[in-house]
């Protein structure tokens, strides 16, 4: 299909194939691709264009015409298996619905950071009360233990020692505090943070 765009173009397409192949496959020499046809199309249109009775201009046009057109459909060849499978790889469902949540969980924390008032009404990081909006964050600091057992390597046992942690009057601040004053294990710390608020 894109060799076939690319030949429909007659070369004068060819840059916004490959512009469109570098926006959405992210590759950056793909839009260096682009910049080169597009700098192809502008010489022949400007030499096309020229006032020449000789027609030296029009002659020497047919070389970047044919380099945008032919070159292009031979590259786009090339490169079209690796395209479609870049393309499709970064705009699979299950990656976009990964991102969406790595993306919501980071407004959820900065939220909890800038304002931690409107977090709490939010609900942010209380999967426990119904009708909230957790972000898909967990607030170590208020929700059920229940809700604690949903944060990585969180067991019912350690749930219940930051529970009784909590009725001692005790707040953590971070996912490094829950690790060092619950003895866990270090490796722990990193995925804490990213599942974790501290309200």
């Amino acid at each position: 299909m894109l060799v076939t765009l690319t030949a429909l173009g007659a070369g004068v397409w060819t840059w916004v194939v490959f512009l469109v192949l570098g926006i959405r496959a992210r590759r950056r020499a793909w839009l260096l691709w682009s910049a080169v046809y597009a700098a192809l199309t502008v010489a022949f249109v400007i030499l096309e264009a020229l006032p020449d009775p000789s027609g030296t201009a029009a002659g020497i046009a047919v070389i970047p015409f044919i380099l945008a057109w032919f070159g292009g459909i031979a590259h786009v060849a090339v490169i079209s298996k690796d395209a479609t499978r870049r393309i499709w790889r970064d705009n699979a469902p299950s990656l976009v619905a990964a991102r969406e949540r790595i993306e919501r969980r980071a407004e959820g924390r900065r939220l909890a950071v800038q304002d931690p008032l409107l977090a709490r009404e939010l609900g942010v990081g209380r999967p426990d009360i119904p009708g909230t909006d957790d972000y898909g964050l967990v607030d170590v600091n208020h929700a059920a233990p229940d809700a604690l057992c949903r944060l990585p390597g969180i067991t019912p046992q350690i749930a219940a020692r930051i529970e009784q942690a909590r009725q001692s009057a005790l707040t953590f601040i971070s996912a490094e505090d829950l690790c060092v004053t619950l003895d866990l294990p270090p490796g722990l710390t990193d995925d804490l943070r990213e599942h974790a608020v501290f309200l």
